[in-house]
């Protein structure tokens, strides 16, 4: 027979009660509500749609994100199957399988309505509804009780986790001057910067060692971009010139296509020199001059038109022309230059602004959007050059502009799941182009959930400002043209220098000159946290790709990596010597460069 507990005495139930009766006392003494006991009314909304998921329901008060989660992958099964009972055809496609549970973000809109709180209405959820919500500041502030409904807003996360960089793994001198640009491959194994030394240089970030040096501007590397195939790099200056490097084996991701000429391409060019010169006698390569011909850095073509400095460049998305994307480049001079890359030549020319362009972005539906000292930002059409509109809200400088499909442009094809590079590996070079515009178009219609979810953009401003812009429809008509922005975001104190959206695009990060890095939300504008912790100004943000933390590089010589759920320091980066230029987040490395003329590479 099996062991039977005996019950608690009569004297220590009667003592549980008195301990539970005195906890409960002091709960409500400071203002804590009993979480054993409790529940609250909650309903379900979609971040990206604004839909309502069920009726309202009662969870108890001390349910956290974990618990949450599992309820809203089994809310959307059900959902999911009521559709398709009542639904004829295909029905809706989801962007998850439906046996697959994804994880959320949540976080609660207290009076939404209310515009006399100075504190911000988006409560986030981390440990539970009673430790994040009912006692928090705002809720105490609003009277909120648990006789009241919330609105709990839920938003996918990425199935993938980037792991904290906490180490410097490397530090990289070449450079002569201050590294003033650093940019990530899509592929995330190739790193390019630029510098105040005329050149460029190409790294291998699986041996964290030089690669490539690329000589041929004649002023600083103010700008560098990779073509979303990484095919292709396009580079800047102030020199007015404009710079395609072409990989060496062009298919090829990484070291492969940049690192080395095979032999046969070697002896090829060799047999055409030799035959181009008109020798009797073919003359033999030297086995130094054989492997200096293997190594040689990758040919460059510039691209003359811009008459005063390289600003800023943008390549056209891969799944709107895959063979050949073009390049837009902005300049000091006051245009946009729009170069087709096969033939080298200009297609046309964006002539509209009156002062300094100094940002340029293409974006996923046929827009080129630019932003200029006039205090204007003109969206234009990216297959005749025509103006559609102009936005004049600003009233000073705009000094960047940001899209929300901006991590999917960039990387175009390149997914976490290494689809495509598998594809590259198995050599089938077969329709490659058709695949390529075939993923990138996929990659593109889950960041916009089909068109549900269109491309926002938002500016940066010297007057302290940023603007959320909507949806730009690409027509002239009257009706269909918005021209006033969805929210204007206040706060900054001086001028804001970088803005950009995270990869999911429910968040805005926008570095200032006030020593401070803001949050907003995406869709709306509205501000969400406050991160402080820079004494200097902060000159670049960028985002981890699983949109959970935020890198930021300042003047005071450190790098800052946040934490997002409590808005605070997750780690600190302390290593250069000097003002910290440029950083950039792709995978699981931070890469990051200076005044101090090195390259640091921080990994996990």
């Amino acid at each position: 027979m099996a062991t039977q507990v005996p019950k608690p005495s009569a004297k220590r139930q009667r003592r549980a009660a008195e301990a539970e009766k005195r906890a409960n006392e002091e709960l409500s003494e400071s203002g804590m509500l009993n979480s054993n006991m409790s529940s609250v009314l909650v309903q379900f909304r979609s971040g990206q749609d604004d839909t309502f998921l069920g009726p309202t329901i009662s969870l108890p008060a001390q349910v956290g994100q974990a618990e949450m989660a599992k309820l809203v992958n089994e809310l959307r099964r059900q959902a999911r199957s009521q559709r398709g009972r009542t639904e004829t055809g295909a029905g809706e496609q989801d962007d998850v399988d439906e046996d697959e549970d994804i994880p959320y973000a949540f976080h609660v809109l207290l009076r939404e309505t209310d515009t006399s709180m100075s504190e911000p209405t988006r409560v986030p959820i981390h440990n539970s509804l009673h430790d994040d919500v009912m006692n928090s500041a705002v809720a105490k502030k609003l009277g909120i009780s648990m006789e009241d409904s919330l609105t709990i807003v839920f938003e996918p996360q990425a199935v993938f986790r980037v792991r904290a960089v906490t180490r410097c793994s490397s530090t990289l001198s070449g450079h002569g001057s201050p590294i003033l640009c650093c940019s990530f491959s899509p592929s995330g194994l190739l790193l390019a910067t630029g510098a105040g030394d005329k050149v460029c240089r190409i790294w291998d970030m699986d041996t964290e060692m030089p690669l490539h040096t690329l000589e041929g501007h004649d002023g600083w590397v103010l700008c560098v971009e990779w073509e979303p195939l990484e095919r292709r790099l396009a580079t800047g200056g102030m020199d007015g010139q404009v710079w395609i490097w072409d990989a060496l084996v062009p298919p090829l991701p990484g070291r492969r296509g940049w690192g080395a000429r095979s032999g046969e391409q070697v002896d090829a060019e060799h047999q055409a020199q030799q035959t181009q010169t008109g020798a009797e006698a073919p003359r033999k390569m030297s086995v130094v001059e054989r492997r200096a011909a293997r190594r040689a850095a990758p040919r460059g073509q510039m691209l003359r038109g811009h008459t005063k400095w390289v600003t800023s460049l943008a390549w056209e998305p891969v799944h709107r022309n895959a063979s050949a994307p073009r390049l837009a480049s902005s300049s000091k001079d006051g245009t946009v230059r729009i170069w087709n890359v096969v033939s080298r030549q200009v297609d046309f020319v964006l002539g509209g602004h009156t002062a300094s362009v100094n940002c340029v972005r293409w974006g996923g539906d046929g827009a080129i959007y630019t932003a200029s000292s006039d205090r204007t930002i003109k969206v234009w059409n990216d297959q005749d050059g025509r103006l559609i509109r102009s936005l004049n809200e600003h009233s000073h400088w705009v000094n960047s502009l940001a899209l929300s499909t901006d991590y999917v442009l960039r990387t175009g094809a390149f997914d976490v799941k290494g689809a495509y590079a598998a594809h590259l590996c198995k050599q089938d070079y077969t329709d490659l182009d058709a695949f390529t515009q075939s993923m990138a178009q996929k990659r593109y219609e889950e960041s916009t959930a089909n068109g549900a979810r269109l491309e926002m953009v938002v500016s940066a401003s010297d007057d302290h400002t940023l603007f959320v812009w909507p949806p730009q429809v690409h027509s002239t008509e009257a009706t269909m043209s918005p021209k006033k922005p969805l929210a204007r975001l206040t706060g900054h104190q001086k001028t804001v220098n970088h803005v950009c959206f995270s990869p999911d695009g429910r968040l805005i990060a926008s570095a200032s000159f006030d020593n401070s890095v803001k949050l907003w939300d995406g869709r709306t504008g509205k501000f969400i946290a406050n991160l402080r912790g820079h004494v200097a100004s902060v000159y670049r943000v960028a985002w981890s790709s699983d949109s959970r933390m935020l890198a930021s590089a300042s003047k005071d010589s450190t790098i800052k990596l946040w934490n997002l759920k409590t808005f605070k320091i997750k780690v600190d980066l302390p290593g250069h010597e000097d003002e910290v230029y440029c950083v950039d987040f792709l995978a699981d490395k931070l890469a990051s460069g200076g005044r101090d003329r090195t390259l640091k590479i921080w990994r996990h």
